[in-house]
């Protein structure tokens, strides 16, 4: 089943039209329309349409209820009871704090929010939200847009991770693929719309990404 029969089959076991379900999401009826034909894949607007039809963002895009996927991995499902949270928390902050982290000031008097972690992270880690779609895929690894990912700085990134990173002639982070290719640094899209960057081989790697969490 694709995501364009999940909608559709969703939207029609709520008895909504697709003029009421794209006022719920906040698009336009074409829009939705163009989701429900297959001409759109990955809708920007993700969130909020599995808000709107009640379902898990992740089982709408994919048709599964992993959060990440990989055969051989250190990412984590949120809801695997085998993984389970410890009491340790670390902070949500944004990609300009990123871009200058941990050297933004004392903790305390930033007010930020934290979320749990597991025990095994170090004390340098920290979760990002992820912004735009760049990271979505419609098979294997899918980062949607408005999952909090978490970023550990202890660990040394190598080609295939994912990573977070700091551009030269950036002010913020980036969040993408990290590849070595033939002595080549790529920053590497899981959305294949979107072009791979090839940077310098001293690219500024602010941390790894472990984990992928959606929090309602």
């Amino acid at each position: 089943m694709s995501i364009s029969e999940r909608v559709k089959q969703k939207r029609t076991d709520l008895r909504l039209t697709q003029s009421e379900l794209a006022k719920r999401v906040g698009i336009s009826q074409q829009s939705l329309q163009k989701i429900e034909d297959g001409r759109t894949q990955n809708p920007r607007k993700l969130l909020n349409l599995a808000k709107a039809l009640d379902c898990d963002a992740e089982w709408l895009l994919l048709g599964t209820t992993n959060e990440v996927r990989e055969n051989t991995s250190h990412y984590i499902n949120d809801d695997q009871a085998s993984q389970p949270f410890k009491n340790d928390l670390r902070p949500i902050i944004t990609a300009q704090q990123a871009a200058q982290w941990p050297n933004i000031g004392e903790l305390e008097s930033l007010e930020l929010k934290h979320l749990e972690v597991p025990d095994t992270v170090s004390a340098t880690a920290f979760w990002l939200k992820v912004i735009g779609d760049n990271m979505m895929s419609s098979s294997g690894i899918s980062v949607p847009e408005g999952y909090f990912i978490l970023v550990e700085p202890a660990l040394t990134a190598n080609s295939g991770d994912l990573i977070v990173a700091k551009l030269a002639d950036s002010k913020d982070v980036t969040f993408k693929k990290f590849v070595v290719d033939a002595g080549r640094t790529y920053l590497t899209p899981l959305n294949s719309n979107y072009r791979p960057i090839e940077v310098a081989n001293d690219l500024q790697i602010v941390g790894v990404v472990t984990q992928a969490r959606i929090m309602f």
